[in-house]
């Protein structure tokens, strides 16, 4: 299905910040960089997301699919989880995720669906080609023991010059992913290009390529950035400036908080800017 011709032609013009989820612009911005950046070389692959929500992340990734690739995605979706703290994790995070929906999201915007999964990440491996993958997104289970078979999987399906995304890096509560993912970088040859507030973007290939290439895009993106030596190696830090975040942090909560939410915050700063003229 997903080696149409058709399948990363956009149908919706209008922004992805209409759909529900925690894609932050900065992010955006990134994944465009790095997937346009293997476009230009050009790095051809495969394409997979492990973990999806409503689809924010999979229609941008979706947006560089090209002819003869594959893009995957997995999800347990309404699926029941194989653990009890992997069903607490779903039942207080993801309660509202089906398939349905994400599958109509993504149709909003692109002609055709990719190969979709339900099941648990760790089955990745059986359903997309080993080492034939050049961008893996990983934002599936934050458990620290499903976070490093994520972090294997990400390794067997990336070919030599393929990157890698893994979300919640920093998050206060999800401790259980940069436990993993800082492991591969110290002991699992994970070898980090850039950091942003959400995510870290790395290759088991050459950093340096890609930082260099990097560090010459980010004066035009609007971004902020800095370069950190982390275990002797340079990291790129990236950031969105002060009065951007405000903004999204504003949009972020326009499309998780359920409407009758937003409605009553509508209604109480109403309220507050008519006390406030009287």
């Amino acid at each position: 299905m997903s080696r149409n011709l058709l399948c990363g032609r956009a149908k919706d013009k209008s922004d992805v910040s209409s759909i529900p989820g925690w894609f932050q612009p900065q992010d955006q911005k990134l994944f465009r960089w790095f997937l346009g950046e293997q476009k230009r070389r050009p790095i051809v692959g495969d394409l997979a997301e492990l973990g999806v929500y409503m689809g924010k992340s999979a229609i941008v990734i979706g947006e560089y699919l090209r002819p003869g690739e594959t893009f995957t995605v997995i999800d347990l979706f309404e699926s029941p989880a194989f653990d009890d703290d992997n069903s607490v994790e779903n039942n207080n995070t993801y309660a509202d995720l089906t398939q349905r929906v994400f599958e109509a999201n993504y149709l909003r915007f692109h002609v055709e669906l990719p190969t979709v999964v339900k099941a648990p990440s760790s089955e990745i491996l059986d359903h997309a080609s080993a080492g034939a993958h050049r961008f893996v997104h990983v934002d599936a289970s934050h458990l620290y023991e499903h976070v490093q078979t994520d972090v294997a999987s990400a390794r067997v399906l990336l070919h030599e010059s393929g990157v890698v995304a893994f979300d919640d890096i920093q998050s206060h509560h999800t401790p259980g992913v940069a436990a993993a993912v800082w492991s591969a970088v110290h002991n699992g040859g994970l070898r980090p290009i850039a950091i942003s507030q959400p995510k870290l973007y790395g290759t088991w290939g050459d950093p340096a390529p890609w930082q260099q290439a990097l560090l010459s895009w980010l004066p035009s993106s609007g971004l902020g950035y800095e370069v950190q030596q982390v275990a002797g190696a340079p990291l790129v830090r990236v950031w969105q400036p002060v009065m951007a975040r405000r903004s999204v942090a504003r949009a972020l909560a326009r499309s998780v908080l359920p409407p009758v939410v937003r409605s009553h915050i509508r209604q109480y700063r109403a309220r507050r800017h008519e006390a406030r003229s009287l």
